[in-house]
């Protein structure tokens, strides 16, 4: 390897012995493959599988519900109120499925579902009873609203989200472990997360019971509670697999035929951003913190609460994917911004050569 392309391991290895994370994983390239990949740290190797954590949001429901959509099996331009009647009388009744989609369904950004009840029926009750964080058309990322968006995309598909996923993008595309575990064994060699469930503990408060939460080291199954509430699969968390599975994934958006969908198929996930920034799915660079500055600004990607992060710059077909399982042992203080934007300095540097 050219010493160019030992930079990105370089930087990677200096912010693993900051104790920024245990372990990394990379890909970094376009469609005639990767310009740099690797893996570096504990638990660590090119095919280790990662909890994608909020990648699952681009990745899985935004695609699929596009795919839906074109194929007029799933109207993004549906209220919520239409689709759940649990909220139909509520403040979100009047938002449509794209508001949910781009962040602006007026969702509090969290809430700890799980603690009352782990049924889609128990989840939508308990998101019909949450106020709201804003108007709707304001933008407060929200995991809420990918929940509902991937409870619509099983009904208009008849199939659930795991099985779709399998059938239209992880088969299509020869990503035997990229998937969602649920509750299965199939990614005990996953990187690990946290021991418990500490940081969401302290989230709920006081108050929660303790037995709603797990003990132990969660590898293999997803770290987000709202998500393992649910089995395991949710269209805000749940999804796993290595930086190449991701890379294909982001790969097929910039070339749809690879799915076997017509070119421009998936131009509303990396294209024309709305006032806040955002894409279906995606958010633009400009509006991050993390890669403003280094990437271009109408880059778009997204982010992962476990370390993760996926970056696609359409006009020069590149693809930045970050694996990291920074919640190990246990969800730090500190916060990843230092890292990421110096993986992605790196990264194009190499990209652009």
């Amino acid at each position: 390897m050219s010493d160019s392309k030992d930079a990105i391991a370089r930087v990677l290895a200096r912010h693993v012995a900051s104790g920024a994370m245990p372990g990394a994983q990379w890909w970094v390239g376009g469609p005639d493959g990767p310009v740099s990949q690797g893996a570096i740290g504990t638990d660590a190797t090119q095919a280790t599988p990662y909890d994608l954590a909020s990648l699952t949001k681009p990745l899985a429901t935004a695609l699929l519900a596009v795919i839906l959509e074109r194929e007029g099996r799933l109207s993004l331009g549906a209220t919520l109120g239409a689709t759940f009647t649990e909220l139909r009388a509520t403040p979100y009744g009047t938002a449509t499925m794209r508001d949910a989609a781009f962040h602006r369904a007026g969702f509090p950004a969290w809430k700890a579902l799980y603690l009352e009840g782990t049924t889609r029926e128990d989840y939508v009750a308990s998101i019909a009873a949450t106020a709201p964080a804003g108007p709707i058309g304001g933008t407060v990322y929200s995991d809420l609203g990918y929940l509902l968006l991937g409870f619509a995309i099983e009904r208009a598909a008849g199939t659930a989200l795991d099985r779709l996923f399998e059938m239209r993008v992880a088969r299509p595309l020869g990503l035997p472990r990229c998937g969602f575990p649920g509750r299965s064994d199939t990614f005990v060699d996953a990187a690990p997360t946290e021991r418990g469930n500490d940081y969401e503990r302290r989230l709920a408060g006081e108050s929660a019971p303790s037995e709603r939460f797990r003990e132990g080291m969660i590898r293999g199954a997803v770290h987000d509670g709202n998500a393992w509430g649910l089995g395991g699969v949710a269209g805000h968390a749940g999804l796993f697999g290595t930086a190449a599975d991701v890379a294909r994934v982001a790969l097929a958006l910039l070339e749809p035929p690879r799915l076997g969908r017509p070119r421009g198929s998936f131009e509303a996930m990396l294209g024309s951003p709305d006032g806040g920034g955002r894409t279906l799915g995606f958010v633009t660079a400009s509006r991050t913190e993390s890669v403003r500055g280094v990437l271009a600004d109408d880059a778009v990607g997204h982010f992962g609460f476990t370390g993760t992060s996926l970056w696609i710059e359409p006009a020069g077909a590149r693809v930045y994917v970050l694996l990291t399982n920074r919640v190990h042992p246990e969800v730090p203080s500190r916060d990843f911004v230092a890292t990421r934007r110096d993986f992605h300095a790196a990264a194009v540097l190499l990209a652009r050569s």
